[in-house]
């Protein structure tokens, strides 16, 4: 009877030994691009150098008009009623601040110019288009394009989930992650998961963190409105029940009671 006792507790401590061991994390799992040797030295061939943002449906925008005559800025801001409406607001340069909103047809309507195409254009492209186009009703030009709605959203296992503004065009999915507080313990690093809208279709991708590809990646610099999604790993459903946290514990009574047993022969 004693050494089935015996043999039942040994099975049982191997038993919970492997799934304790199991529900660890490797060191590998954890280190961002654990993939690079630590004596790397240069840079890597073929990474994205720029990038911006071409302007899509919906988005909004906020244009701002400046140039050498106040009182054309005047007239071309009013002539719809938008010197006064439409969110419009006056600069501490003479010039009229407006947010546009991308139409359907991907264009926005300017005061006196009519529509002009602006989805697909970079916002430096729309800068430049809107002071060539004013050049015919004020001189000296100056306007500045900027994005009202460009933010992107984080889910899953970071630290501070939400939605958050980006601070400039070059966002990477590492700030991204570093605005969330990033992952926690858990976050699965080597499947993250973004999804972009582009042209009214969602594309989805996965990137991992652990790799130095990423900076390959085409998803390295988030779009407005991107969403990345930190998965769990396993150990997480496991972690709930407050269970692999005794294991360890356990484990070790039940061979310090195998030993007891073999002295007390």
């Amino acid at each position: 009877m004693v050494q089935k006792f015996k043999c039942f507790l040994s099975c049982a401590t191997i038993v919970i030994f492997v799934f304790n061991m199991q529900s660890c994390t490797s060191t590998k799992q954890v280190i961002y691009f654990n993939d690079l040797k630590d004596t790397i030295a240069g840079s890597l061939r073929n990474a994205p150098t720029s990038f911006e943002n071409p302007i899509q449906k919906n988005d909004q925008l906020w244009i701002t008009v400046g140039g050498s005559n106040p009182l054309d800025l005047i007239a071309l801001n009013s002539g719809n009623g938008t010197g006064t409406g439409s969110g419009a607001t006056s600069s501490l340069t003479g010039g009229v601040s407006i947010g546009y909103l991308v139409e359907a047809d991907g264009k926005i309507q300017i005061p006196y110019i009519g529509k002009v195409q602006a989805e697909g254009l970079t916002r430096l492209q729309l800068q430049n288009t809107l002071t060539k186009l004013f050049k015919d009703y004020t001189k000296n030009p100056v306007v500045n394009v900027r994005f009202l709605n460009y933010n992107f959203s984080v889910m899953g296992e970071v630290n501070n989930r939400g939605r958050f503004n980006m601070p400039n065009e070059r966002t990477t999915i590492l700030e991204a992650i570093s605005m969330a507080g990033d992952l926690t313990d858990l976050g699965k690093r080597e499947n993250v998961l973004v999804v972009r809208e582009v042209n009214g279709e969602r594309n989805f991708a996965r990137v991992n963190l652990l790799s130095k590809d990423l900076f390959q990646s085409p998803y390295y610099y988030l779009k407005t409105n991107d969403i990345v999604y930190v998965e769990p790993v396993k150990a997480k459903f496991i972690n709930r029940t407050g269970v692999p946290q005794y294991l360890g514990i356990v484990a070790v009574g039940l061979s310090l009671l195998i030993t007891i047993i073999n002295l007390s022969k």
